[in-house]
């Protein structure tokens, strides 16, 4: 769930489309229960939010099946090194690619918009400025591990120190309150 956001002002415009490709588009939007319109601004959303700055700011597109295999052979130490490093190395700079600005809001929105594009089922709460997530990844406890070190990594870098994880082999849910940035 997403914070209030200001109504903004829509344009009517055309595109010429393949009949085909305007026909999975029209059985996608069916499948999901929503208007094709609708479907098609999600589409540029996700291309604005993610897929047109993601690649330049180093992120590659990989299996799950090759990630869950790579986990298999490092230790949870390991990975928690390797995370830690990884966080502090280009974290920064990832969110300020894709959002412009380099603020706790942005960050979750970063974090909220990756974990759409990589399919995960998740949930996103916000009471007043505590935001909880809920991701179900279902790809080990070493991946919990990794996404936990990251998130705490890019947490610690905005002052905070209260964040409450929950790991599983399956889900990582933590909770941020943004109130308590210094």
């Amino acid at each position: 769930m997403r914070p209030v956001e200001k109504k903004r002002r829509t344009e009517t415009i055309a595109f010429r489309l393949d009949g085909v490709m305007i026909e999975k588009l029209r059985n996608e939007a069916e499948h999901k229960d929503i208007s094709l319109n609708t479907l098609v601004s999600h589409i540029f959303k996700q291309h604005i939010d993610w897929h047109s700055n993601a690649a330049k700011a180093g992120f590659l597109t990989v299996r799950k099946s090759l990630i869950t295999e790579l986990l298999k052979l490092v230790s949870e130490e390991q990975l928690a090194e390797i995370a830690e490093h990884v966080a502090k190395k280009g974290t920064r700079d990832f969110v300020l690619m894709l959002r412009n600005e380099y603020n706790i809001t942005s960050a979750l929105d970063v974090i909220e918009t990756w974990i759409r594009i990589a399919g995960y089922p998740y949930r996103h709460d916000v009471n007043y400025t505590k935001h909880s997530y809920a991701i179900h990844h279902d790809m080990g406890k070493k991946w919990s591990v990794y996404l936990k070190e990251q998130y705490e990594s890019l947490f610690e870098d905005f002052g905070l120190k209260r964040v409450d994880f929950t790991m599983t082999d399956t889900m990582l849910s933590f909770a941020v309150d943004t109130e308590d940035i210094a």
